[in-house]
């Protein structure tokens, strides 16, 4: 089975919603032999996790087109109205908040018949209740289905993270996702994370437990049993690599959510909202990879293309007198209107971006972003034009900011830091001032986040070799003249004659680590030993199945890093997928999606937790050192 998301969210939205109530309809109406086929409207009662789940899997008329006429909440019970002639699916997250709501709706049913689906694994004790509170038997059926997480994309998951903030144990709410979209891909893998992370220890020996648990229960055996290899469950922790988020992405999909932010699949205009949507939407599926320049390229033509058939079926064409031609032309309308819809919505987007590149001065930028991480110029050279950048008040305190970072995690030079300092609290050149948070992140950063070459990931060519130098944005792209787009990326200059793309050069450490699981390249495991030591944990179905021997290659590969993931991450991911011809599947997830300024916003608390907890030891300290100089005063 291929780890396709969008396969198990068609597989539940059919469980849910396409095999509910036959039974039923069949039973209360035996006399007659179309009952079963007959249509029953159903109300679907939801709380607060499986709403925002259903609303980011399924839209608004594929429930109605099942049958869905009425969503309410369950915590609602009290408020809800009695309508007897309904069925309803009731779909939950087994936590004691629902299960309490669902047992008090239980001891006074406002409709015919229940259908109760849970979104992952139910306690024993909650079913022994359920049934003691269904006194009037209007219960159904009782079934778990495997959706405790949020499906972005085919290859991109987000962990619930609802349950994990209101729960005392967040790391065990953490491991009960995971362990969700293990069932529901039906795979019991091998657990690899990250040795130097408290965290992923913590998670993983929690998963470790579910999977041993429930193997008792049959829910994880044979799920391994049509392939040759076990599948991996790689556990990242994103301290480990704090580079990627900060760096400027240049493809579609990553700039739309580092300058407008993606939110489960929803981007917030000034005037409207957009959702984005890989089944839906052919043109994003087809360019959510894409560098700007081929986007823009791509975009023109979409344009050209929408211009050339809708002036083929203009009005004048509505004369003609054969019917047949007629009809047809007739019948293209809706498509057309759909499609100058879809073209408006991404000209909002692409004009958003544009206006953010231009008003951040960011092909400047993101060229030095670029060339201090890969090692594209000498450091002295980075140094003359980071200082030029700092003296320059038309550039943003945030942008410097990650310039500064990105400058003293790859040089580690203490001179050079200090006066970069005092450049961006130099009142007549940064406005406004940078904040103590961030002085402290700058103080404290490549302390907090150990440096290590190779995980910078290195210079890595486009594989379509096309780089673009024009810094227009999108004012002639409805015009006769078009946007020169081969030169949009192109900087045919002496200085970064060795990356044919200054813009991509960079790659996330996540290829290496990759590369190395997935191809089994012993020169890549080198590289990446050094930047990502690897623990592995055995369930006992797996042992069972494959005896405890290292792997020659990954067939299934489950990421998942623990901090954040960026949509950069998962364009590396998908590039592995398609260059593996389906010899091997991978999926990406993470407990958030990161921007560069979301994850400065995590890295300033990670700081000020940091500086707290060092002032609590300080404290401590003098404490005890008050405590023994009075004890030694009373001895003596």
């Amino acid at each position: 089975m291929s780890l396709s998301l969008f396969k198990v969210k068609q597989t539940y939205f059919d469980k849910l919603f396409k095999s509910g109530t036959t039974s039923t309809a069949s039973a209360a109406s035996f006399s007659n032999n179309n009952a079963a086929n007959k249509k029953i409207p159903k109300v679907l009662l939801l709380d607060n996790i499986t709403t925002s789940i259903t609303s980011l899997s399924y839209t608004q008329s594929q429930l109605l087109s099942n049958d869905i006429i009425l969503i309410e909440l369950i915590e609602n019970y009290k408020q809800l109205s009695t309508m007897k002639h309904l069925e309803c699916i009731v779909y939950i997250n087994p936590n004691p908040a629902s299960i309490k709501s669902l047992l008090e709706e239980m001891k006074s049913p406002h409709f015919r018949k229940y259908h109760i689906y849970f979104n992952n694994v139910a306690g024993k004790n909650d079913i022994e209740q359920l049934a003691v509170a269904d006194e009037y038997e209007a219960i159904d059926r009782v079934l778990e289905i495997f959706q405790d997480y949020y499906i972005l994309n085919d290859e991109l998951y987000l962990n619930n993270t609802l349950s994990s903030k209101a729960s005392v144990n967040p790391v065990l709410e953490q491991a009960k996702s995971l362990s969700s979209l293990l069932l529901a891909l039906k795979k019991s893998p091998i657990i690899k994370f990250e040795s130097n992370s408290i965290e992923l220890k913590k998670l993983s020996s929690e998963l470790l437990y579910i999977i041993n648990s429930n193997s008792n229960n049959n829910l994880f055996d044979d799920l391994n049993s049509r392939s040759d290899t076990p599948p991996v469950l790689l556990l990242l922790d994103r301290k480990n690599d704090p580079i990627t988020p900060i760096l400027t992405p240049w493809t579609y999909q990553s700039m739309i959510h580092e300058f407008l932010t993606i939110d489960k699949n929803v981007v917030s205009l000034p005037d409207n909202q957009v959702v984005l949507s890989q089944q839906d939407d052919s043109f994003y599926n087809e360019s959510m990879f894409l560098n700007y320049g081929d986007l823009t390229n791509k975009f023109q033509k979409y344009v050209e293309h929408y211009k050339t058939e809708t002036k083929q079926s203009s009005i004048d064409n509505l004369k003609s007198s054969n019917l047949a031609e007629l009809k047809k032309t007739l019948t293209k309308f809706p498509e057309y209107k759909k499609i100058s819809v879809n073209i408006l919505t991404h000209l909002n987007l692409i004009s958003g971006i544009d206006e953010q590149i231009s008003k951040q001065q960011l092909w400047d930028i993101g060229e030095l972003q670029q060339t201090i991480i890969c090692d594209l110029d000498s450091q002295s050279d980075i140094r003359n034009k980071m200082i030029q950048v700092l003296e320059n008040r038309a550039i943003s305190t945030v942008n410097k900011i990650k310039l500064v970072l990105l400058y003293s995690y790859k040089f580690h030079n203490p001179a050079d830091l200090s006066l970069f300092i005092n450049k961006l609290e130099n009142e007549t050149v940064t406005s406004p001032l940078p904040t103590q948070s961030q002085l402290d992140l700058i103080k404290k950063f490549t302390t907090l986040f150990k440096s290590h070459d190779s995980a910078l990931g290195g210079s890595s060519p486009d594989a379509n070799g096309q780089l673009q130098n024009n810094r227009q944005g999108l004012s002639n792209l409805f015009t006769n003249k078009k946007v020169n787009i081969n030169n949009l990326f192109n900087r045919n200059s002496s200085n970064h004659s060795g990356s044919e793309n200054v813009y991509l050069s960079y790659t996330p450490r996540l290829n290496q680590i990759l590369t190395s699981l997935i191809k089994h390249d012993s020169a890549a495991a080198a590289q990446s030993t050094s930047s990502a030591h690897l623990s592995t944990l055995y369930p006992e179905v797996v042992k069972k199945q494959y005896g405890d021997t290292s792997l020659d290659a990954v067939q299934d590969l489950i990421i998942y890093f623990q901090g954040g993931v960026t949509y950069e991450e998962l364009r590396l991911v998908h590039e592995f997928n398609q260059a593996g011809n389906r010899k091997y599947n991978i999926i990406i997830g993470g407990d958030t999606m990161l921007n560069s300024d979301q994850w400065l916003t995590k890295m300033y608390q990670m700081v000020s937790k940091t500086s707290k907890s060092d002032q609590s030891e300080i404290e401590d300290f003098a404490t005890s050192s008050q405590d023994r100089q009075a004890q030694l005063r009373e001895i003596l």
